[in-house]
């Protein structure tokens, strides 16, 4: 009997504490309570347990670019009233976030940017879109712009803990930027071979993108192919930072066996087709077992 006993009495403590559970912890996202915050403009790329989240987002260079994200009341309720959210920057949100994350970020500067400085979540609705233009065209290559944005104070509700700031690096992209099939023979000294990958060109400057060399782009090897406008030549030169022993742009005074039929034909001195958008380069390199040659086509996809 004194068992038994024992064991209803552990039953309905069970039952107590789980009773206690349900009424203090919400795992239904609609039951909670509501807080105002920007939803994700796309997918994160700052690490897991980053005090800030940071987002990544490239556009054309132009005069002005837009770049729509949302503020949301999000939670189970709808908006109650009018909902006024006032908007900033906070740069030092970019600070803590390279002291942690241990970056190189630049807060973008007032005159690249225009950010509203309000915006109404309406009566009855979850969210309200904020337009944020970009100077794209006036954007410094040499800078890894970060555009803090912070919700400062709403006229009603709860500014989220969470994601009350948000960290947008904005790109400009030039018009040679995007993924391009390639296709080629790399000449190596003890393993010859062909390419065929796809392969993702990167903005440098207003005419200059990076690439990887041949097939070794795993291992660090990238080249910047600098196109002139006019001519629609291209200047192969190192990448910063580029792994590997120092490479040169192709040269006839190459040995022999690194020279062949497609060197010959035609567009193959590094040259790129507007009217296409293809890329006909071919250049040498030195490697740990002397020189290599790549030649390759590269057709925007």
């Amino acid at each position: 009997m004194k068992f038994s006993i024992k064991i209803a009495s552990l039953f309905l403590t069970a039952a107590a504490f789980t009773s206690c559970l349900k009424d203090d912890i919400t795992l239904d996202p609609d039951k909670s309570t509501n807080v105002v915050e920007f939803k994700n403009p796309s997918s994160f790329v700052s690490p897991s347990g980053s005090t800030y989240s940071l987002y990544s987002q490239s556009f054309d260079l132009a005069d002005q670019a837009d770049y729509p994200i949302t503020v949301s009341y999000s939670g189970a309720d709808v908006a109650p009233a009018d909902i006024t959210v006032t908007l900033g920057v906070d740069t030092a949100a970019v600070t803590h976030y390279n002291t942690e994350q241990h970056e190189e970020f630049d807060a973008i500067t007032p005159n690249l940017y225009t950010l509203p400085a309000t915006v109404v979540i309406p009566k009855g609705q979850r969210t309200a879109q904020v337009l944020i233009k970009l100077k794209t065209a006036q954007f410094d290559f040499s800078k890894n712009y970060v555009l803090p944005v912070q919700i400062k104070s709403v006229s009603s509700g709860v500014v989220s803990g969470n994601f009350g700031t948000i960290l947008l690096a904005v790109k400009a992209k030039n018009i040679y930027d995007a993924t391009y099939a390639a296709t080629g023979y790399v000449y190596h000294p003890t393993s010859p071979r062909a390419v065929a990958k796809d392969k993702s060109l990167v903005t440098v400057s207003p005419t200059t993108v990076s690439v990887e060399l041949g097939d070794l782009g795993g291992s660090g090897y990238f080249a910047n192919l600098t196109v002139d406008p006019k001519t629609n030549k291209i200047t192969i030169t190192p990448a910063a930072g580029a792994a590997g022993a120092p490479y040169t742009q192709f040269d006839t005074a190459l040995p022999a066996p690194y020279k062949s039929a497609w060197a010959n034909a035609d567009k193959a001195n590094n040259t790129y087709d507007p009217a296409t958008k293809t890329f006909y380069v071919r250049y040498g390199y030195m490697g740990a077992n002397g020189w290599r040659v790549a030649e390759e086509i590269l057709v925007r996809k």
